[in-house]
């Protein structure tokens, strides 16, 4: 064999084990119609998005005819579009243990949108998070909360019913033939394994099982992005992530990353994700990410951060104690009321006393 051949058979190797280490990059959208259409107004966005043979994972806030243009012209520029459904926020936005039934219906008349409209989704996107109407009495009317987070502890049934019921639609959504995928919280999947429940009958938080299931380790909000990434996906080898935020989400007013931020943990998440999911893409759009991006390196080495990763590790451990002690609701209860009552009567005493010594 040739010099020459056995240098263009090197260069090809190095070629595909570049190509190998490209992950494929999927950004969330999550406007209304009108201001999607108007981002989309911008006549560079569906070349960029095809140059880098990115995703679109678009949040099904409305279904108008807004919307309907935007989805049209991804499926006409050959842009995968994965229909990521989202509630009306009165009955919990996000979907979580005990509304399965809205989620059902919001299933249905997406696909039946879609049809009608002659769009194409890839698949569809279960966001399982906190019930919306939990962040509104937090802020608001946070005794009634806690009287609801009281009950909950005892209402182990919600969470296998919430399950089953979800892993029902799941099915439904794959027998009519389409991919099906979830965006969770790393730390509940960690409870689960354990064998418990307690944080996600709190919490509305659920446990579900897709092809594809896809963690959102947002480290803008978290913190310790080596150690996140490093403890979270890249030790248990995670074909699929999900980082951010470069901002908007129903929230603008979250912290959000810089473009050194994006880029560290794109280096670090590709180490062993296949598919990265960048939140989102009018963040990224605003900031001027997408072009940046075009020809990314993801070779560029990423420095060990061991405090962060101890610091992650720390925090599993404790949200471990959290599950195992919620578990046991009325002995936690008990404990929390006597702690308290012996504060109580030790303050009386200092007082006392410092009566007496005035």
């Amino acid at each position: 064999m040739s010099k020459k051949l056995l240098a263009v058979l090197w260069l090809l190797i190095i070629a595909l084990r570049t190509s190998a280490q490209t992950p494929t990059l999927s950004f969330f959208n999550e406007l209304d119609g009108k201001s999607d259409e108007a981002l989309f107004a911008d006549t560079s966005l569906i070349p960029t998005l095809q140059q880098l043979h990115a995703q679109i994972r678009m949040g099904m806030l409305d279904l108008n005819p807004s919307r309907a243009s935007v989805v049209r012209q991804l499926n006409r520029a050959g842009i995968p579009v994965v229909a990521w459904l989202l509630l009306p926020k009165d009955q919990g936005y996000w979907f979580n243990s005990r509304n399965a039934a809205a989620a059902e219906q919001r299933y249905q008349e997406v696909k039946k949108w879609a049809g009608e409209n002659g769009l194409v989704f890839q698949g569809y996107g279960l966001d399982l998070e906190l019930d919306y109407n939990d962040l509104v009495l937090w802020k608001n009317h946070k005794l009634k909360l806690i009287g609801k987070l009281i009950l909950r502890l005892y209402d182990k049934a919600s969470v296998e019913k919430g399950r089953e019921e979800y892993q029902a639609l799941i099915s439904r959504i794959e027998k009519d033939g389409y991919s099906v995928e979830t965006y969770y919280v790393p730390f509940i999947r960690y409870e689960a394994e354990s064998g418990r429940t307690s944080l996600e009958q709190l919490t509305g938080f659920l446990d579900l099982n897709t092809s594809r299931d896809i963690p959102m380790l947002y480290s803008s909000f978290m913190g310790n992005s080596y150690g996140l990434l490093k403890e979270l996906a890249i030790d248990p080898h995670l074909k699929y992530v999900a980082i951010g935020s470069t901002g908007g989400g129903f929230d603008t007013t979250l912290p959000s990353m810089s473009w050194n931020d994006l880029a560290h943990d794109l280096r670090l998440a590709s180490r062993t994700a296949t598919e990265i999911h960048i939140f989102s893409l009018e963040g990224s759009v605003e900031k001027g990410y997408l072009k940046k991006l075009i020809h990314f390196d993801y070779s560029i080495p990423v420095p060990a951060e061991p405090e962060q990763v101890k610091a992650v590790t720390s925090l599993k451990s404790k949200v471990a104690d959290i599950s195992m002690i919620l578990s046991y609701p009325t002995l936690f209860l008990l404990t929390t009321l006597l702690i308290c009552v012996l504060l109580v009567w030790a303050l009386f005493r200092l007082v006392r006393w410092l009566i007496r010594k005035i």
